[in-house]
């Protein structure tokens, strides 16, 4: 089973507006997600394709939610420092506080380990 993706879904699963992000660039931030799965499992997800602004990419739906999950997170940290702050704004106390930092932190780990495809903690 697959599941597609678009930085409208995420918007709209996470409460977010174009006023918070826009679409383009919450696409970069999912092609990130997915670059950084890439990475740590070694697979070869596609980055989204199409028209800037509605760019989607299909997946299946494990893949999915680990890439939610963490482009839900990358958006966060975004919205957190604003685009243009400076160092010295940056607080990054709020996003690791969180509860909700936590709970997305342990399944985006976790679900990168079943994606390589055994399932073991990385030290």
């Amino acid at each position: 089973m697959s599941e597609t993706i678009s930085a409208q879904q995420i918007l709209d699963e996470n409460g977010w507006t174009e006023s918070d992000i826009s679409k383009t660039n919450l696409e970069y931030l999912i092609d990130n997600a997915i670059n950084y799965i890439n990475l740590q499992t070694g697979l070869s997800i596609s980055n989204l394709s199409g028209s800037a602004g509605s760019k989607t990419v299909s997946v299946t739906k494990q893949q999915a939610v680990i890439i939610k999950a963490l482009t839900a997170l990358l958006v966060r940290a975004y919205l957190e420092k604003g685009p243009d702050a400076s160092v010295a704004g940056l607080n990054v106390q709020a996003l690791t506080d969180d509860p909700h930092f936590q709970v997305f932190l342990k399944l985006i780990d976790d679900g990168i380990s079943r994606l390589r495809g055994r399932y073991f903690k990385r030290v």
